[in-house]
């Protein structure tokens, strides 16, 4: 009598809306795996923009250290304030390149006036 329950219950398991149910349950896992491998790779590229945007704060932080330290000596004051405000220094000479006259673009003003009369003289030769 045992074995006669033992199949009522592998019976169960066995029918087909069991089955269907489990199999149900199986495609649901797969599809959540599937959204879960998705947003890892999309993590992953955000993972490498973000570290390409740290290293180049880094190589800023970098540059800015290299100017400070500079701003701290004299030579490196003297040459941000002569960059900056082209001064000299008392009893130095600078030099003043001007460009040619000829390659000026300067155009002098007509005494063009665009009435309606003048059209109108124009169109009649006048």
């Amino acid at each position: 009598m045992a074995q006669f329950k033992k199949k009522d219950k592998s019976k169960f398991w066995h029918s087909p809306i069991m089955l269907l149910l489990i199999f149900c349950v199986l495609v649901l896992f797969i599809y959540n795996v599937q959204g879960l491998f998705e947003k890892e790779i999309e993590t992953n590229k955000n993972k490498v923009a973000e570290l390409n945007k740290i290293n180049d704060l880094r190589k800023r932080e970098d540059s800015l250290q290299s100017d400070i330290n500079k701003l701290n000596t004299t030579q490196g004051v003297e040459e941000s304030i002569r960059d900056k405000f082209q001064v000299v220094k008392p009893g130095e000479n600078m030099v003043v390149i001007v460009n040619d006259g000829e390659n000026n673009n300067v155009s002098t003003p007509t005494n063009t006036s665009h009435s309606f009369w003048d059209y109108v003289k124009k169109f009649f030769g006048k």
